[in-house]
């Protein structure tokens, strides 16, 4: 039944965790990428990158998958398995619809605050790779129809919010195992 402890949802923690996590992932991510932005490369489109004087070194890329899966998204899907159990949320599928709410919540933060607010309007040139200076890629309307908006509005919801609801819901699942 709806109500009974640990049958339901806690909607407000579900929500607050999204905006937690979206707020650590965008403030690390803007931190990294006003620091150096090369080592962003692989979130710039691929017009860019394909026009930059000097491709990503292979330190570069390697510093962004290790950031983005060990520094990032691990530390995130274990404090949204940890934060839904804490909120007596059980059953893989009301895990995975948390960690979805969470997640889409991080997705539109990251469209909102990184692609639109900061690296469009607020701090623009503190994100430019060096050598690519004036392309038209970071042109308001390149940005956000050639990459923000397919990526926000498609590849987030469909393929990586799923994948990372539910590769928190089984990390939800395991941890509730192991604490029995």
């Amino acid at each position: 039944r709806i109500g009974q402890k640990g049958r339901r949802m806690n909607w407000a923690r579900t929500f607050l965790d999204g905006l937690a996590m979206a707020a650590c992932f965008n403030l690390f991510a803007a931190l990294v990428a006003l620091y150096n932005p090369r080592l962003m490369f692989a979130c710039y489109p691929a017009a860019i990158v394909k026009d930059a004087p000097e491709p990503p070194t292979r330190a570069e890329s390697r510093f962004y998958w290790l950031w983005s899966g060990f520094g990032a998204l691990l530390p995130l899907l274990l404090y949204g398995a940890v934060s839904a159990l804490e909120g007596e949320t059980t059953g893989f599928w009301r895990l995975f619809l948390t960690g979805y709410v969470q997640w889409m919540l991080v997705n539109v933060c990251d469209l909102v605050f990184l692609d639109v607010w900061l690296m469009q309007k607020k701090a623009k040139s503190r994100f430019v790779i060096p050598g690519t200076e004036g392309h038209p890629g970071y042109s308001f309307r390149a940005w956000m129809t050639r990459y923000a908006l397919p990526e926000h509005l498609l590849q987030c919801p469909l393929i990586l919010c799923p994948l990372m609801a539910a590769l928190q819901a089984g990390l939800g699942l395991g941890l509730q195992g192991i604490l029995r």
